[in-house]
This record gives structure tokens, sequence and C-alpha cells, in this order.
């Protein structure tokens, strides 16, 4: 006799297919439309405003974040003005963190092929290693470290030297470096900012992400309204308005579904499942963006692409691991303080949860 399900495990399993296609295909999606609509060479709309552009993502953002609080009320209420004062300062500094990531890795990708977008967007592991080892006294097994390793060397392999690879500009490679590093401290910097705080309740993720979405669309407002990019999205949208909000519309269409996706996915499924698809995703973005681009055509460069995918998954299964068996604390002083055994020095106000459940939802 065959398994006999029953209707709430068909419902469990119906949820988690819906949820991962639209976690992958939204993931995916948003990487190549992003990249195509912000190019400002090349076929395309040419909207190459990136601040004006993350800016309606932040409020498609916010607007998730509620339609997602409206399923499952946060246990310490709906975001207000008092509940901010109270973390005021840690939202802010994650706030930062996004605005300066998001811009970044938008401004970038009006300079360079989404294909070197993303190899140098897949060393995110080795800076969050480094902040947290400095600045959390956190620990890695040598698996990890290996992994991250690796991941690097295979971006620096997959870089095109001659012209004709993908698009390469030295400010895009510095802009989307930067974007990297800023997505790699917000988690970190998170913890510590977050210390002394323990006898306030923790925000759940999708509160963080609102405050985040929230504070980070007032910045980059602020940003855009002093720059020269002002004069010219309004010239843009006067001269083309259908083409510019057909752009707006699509992209934060995808925001919206990617963040609900992202939501239901996290929490009908395990983290390990969660920590796959998101590298898995990562691993398929850059092989699309490789042959889009034709960055495949020198051994090189092909076998960086193939370390780099090889060594993201390969960082999740250390990942995986190093929750079962921790890494040794190194029994050494560094800045005054003890290295702990694979686990942070200071609990934060936010619930554990995967990685993925509290990213914004431009993809990093």
């Amino acid at each position: 006799m065959g398994i006999e399900w029953t209707a709430d495990e068909w419902r469990t399993l119906t949820i988690q297919l819906v949820s991962l296609t639209g976690f992958v295909s939204l993931n995916i999606g948003l990487n190549f439309f992003n990249s195509w609509a912000l190019k400002n060479d090349g076929p395309g709309p040419h909207f190459d405003f990136p601040v004006f552009y993350t800016m309606t993502h932040m409020v498609a953002t916010v607007i998730g974040a509620c339609v997602i609080m409206s399923f499952r009320r946060p246990a310490t209420g709906w975001p207000s003005p008092s509940q901010f004062v109270g973390y005021s300062w840690g939202l802010l500094l994650i706030a930062a963190c996004s605005t300066v990531n998001l811009l970044c890795n938008n401004i970038s990708l009006t300079l360079i092929s989404l294909f070197l977008n993303q190899v140098i967007k897949a060393t995110g592991p080795l800076p969050t290693m480094v902040f947290s080892f400095i600045m959390e006294h956190k620990t890695y097994t040598a698996y990890s470290i290996l992994a991250c390793i690796l991941i690097v060397l295979g971006t620096v392999l997959s870089i095109p030297l001659t012209s004709k690879g993908p698009q390469t500009s030295v400010v895009g490679v510095v802009v989307v470096i930067i974007s990297t590093v800023a997505a790699s401290l917000k988690p970190v910097a998170l913890s510590l900012v977050f210390k002394g705080l323990k006898d306030k309740p923790k925000l759940e993720p999708t509160v963080v992400l609102f405050y985040d979405a929230f504070i980070s669309f007032w910045m980059m407002l602020l940003y855009w309204l002093v720059s020269s990019e002002r004069a010219a999205t309004v010239e843009y949208i006067g001269n083309r308005p259908l083409v510019a909000l057909g752009i707006i519309a699509g992209g934060a269409s995808m925001a919206f579904g990617f963040n609900l996706s992202a939501y239901f996915f996290t929490k009908f499924t395990s983290s390990l499942t969660a920590s796959i698809a998101s590298n898995g995703t990562k691993v398929v973005n850059i092989i699309i963006s490789a042959l889009i681009a034709s960055a495949l055509h020198d051994p090189r460069n092909i076998c960086g692409v193939l370390l780099v995918c090889v060594s993201l998954m390969a960082y999740a299964h250390a990942g995986h691991l190093a929750k079962a068996n921790p890494p040794k604390p190194l029994n050494i002083s560094f800045l005054g303080k003890d290295t702990e055994a694979g686990k942070v020095s200071e609990e934060t106000p936010l619930t554990p949860a995967p990685q993925s459940s509290t990213q914004c939802c431009v993809i990093s």
C-alpha cells in the first residue's frame, strides 16, 4: 500500500513547492530584471537611476512586511514610534548597512555585468567571517574557512581580463566590493549594537525588515533629493512615463512577491533547506549570467566559475556540519577577549531565523 497523506500534509507540501518556486524564480528574475533595467548601454530601457529605483523596492518591502505581519501578528506588536525609540540606534545601523549595500549593488549594475556582480557578491562569507572573528570573537571550522578562501580564489579566476569578456569597470568593481562589505558587516554589527538590550523583548525578523526598509527609504530619499540623479529621473519619467511606470511596477512587484515567498519558504522548511536553496540560487545566477555575458570562453574563467559554484555549496554544507559539531575555541586572547567556540558572544533582540528571511528585496 502507498503512503497516505493527510490534508494538512498535502497543504504543507503545496506551500513548500509554491514558495520554493517563487523564492528561486523571483530571486533569479529580480537580479536579471535589475541588470537589464539599470544598464545605461546596449539594449534596454536605460533606466540608470539606481537610487530612485531602489527606493521603490523599499516601498514594496514595507508593504510586503505589513502583509506578512497581517498573517501572523508579531509577539511584540506592530511597529510603532515608541517601539522604534527603544531600538533606534541598532535599527539605524541596520538601515545604514542596507542602504549602502543595496545602493552600491544597484549602482554597480549600471557599470558592470550581472555575472561580475554575482561572482564578487559570492565572496560575502569571507568578510563576514573576518568581521565576526574580530568583533564577536567567533571561531569557524577549517572546512568553512577553506570554502571561503576557494570562493575568493574562484572569483579572481572568473574576472575577465580581455575585451572579449563581459563588461568590466574598475569603478563598478570597487562599488560592488563596498556593497559586499556592507552586507557582510550588517549581521555582525547587529549583534554588537544590541548588546546590553537583553532586558527588551526580541524583535521578530519581519518587524526588523519593516524598520530596515522604512528607514532605508528615507535615507535614500535624502540622498536622491540632493544628487544629480534627481533631475535626470524627473526628465526620464516626463519623456517616457509608461516605460518608467512599467519598470517601477515590474521591479516592485517582483520584490513584493519575493518577500512573501521568502517568508513562507523559511517558515515551512528547515534552515538547511533554506541555506541550500539560497546558495543554489546563487549558483544558477552565476551560471546563467556567465552564459549570457559570454564569460566562459577562457579556460581560466570556466575554472573560476566552477570553483565558485562548488565552493558555495561546500560552504552551505560546512555550516550545517558546524551546527552539529561547533568548532573548538582557539584558547587565545584576541583584542582583550577570549575567542568563543563557533557562537556569537552576545544575544541580539532578534528571534532566530534563516539568513534569507531578513533579506531585503534586492538580492545580495
